[in-house]
């Protein structure tokens, strides 16, 4: 139930084995439970089943269960799972990785995929969103270690988010 607040309201069986520790067979066991006593729903059979919180606030009040140390292990580990297990098809997950690597305090990440989140929403001509990503790329940013670089990287993330906003019309 941890692993699952971990990734997220909505999980895959595929993701959850990737990232368990313990053998496959408990691992079935304590999510049929978990569907048996109502806190998750199951659609699919494993191994192409995905899990969902009945309730959001179980979901919360699992996560918020885990130590913050812990937390950020979690997220990181998610992180790299995800660049593995779908690297054929990353362009999919741009906008989770961006989160979990935020969660888990690795803002380089966090910020890479960020702007690829923001140039995916831009494409799409979803502008609120590449202004959310792009704000979250500048915060990531602001977290790292002064670099030669990293002024450089401030300076186009903040071009890019006066670009996008313009063309919003927020002046």
């Amino acid at each position: 139930a941890q692993l699952g607040a971990v990734l997220g309201r909505e999980f895959t069986y595929e993701m959850l084995q990737a990232l368990a520790t313990v053998e496959e067979p408990v691992l079935l066991e304590g999510l049929r439970r978990l569907v048996e006593h109502e806190l998750l729903y199951q659609r699919g059979r494993p191994p192409r089943s995905k899990y969902i919180f009945k309730h959001a606030l179980t979901r919360e009040v699992v996560y918020n269960s885990i130590l913050a140390r812990r937390q950020k292990e979690l997220h990181n580990e998610i992180g790299m799972t995800i660049e593995q297990l779908y690297n054929h098809n990353l362009h999919d997950y741009y906008g989770i990785l961006a989160e979990h690597f935020i969660n888990s305090e690795s803002y380089d990440k966090g910020a890479k995929y960020c702007r690829l989140a923001g140039k995916k929403a831009e494409k799409a001509a979803s502008f609120e969103d590449a202004i959310a990503y792009t704000r979250k790329r500048i915060q990531c940013l602001e977290n790292l270690p002064s670099k030669e670089d990293l002024l450089a990287r401030i300076i186009d993330a903040r071009s890019s988010l006066g670009l996008y906003m313009f063309q919003m019309y927020y002046f």
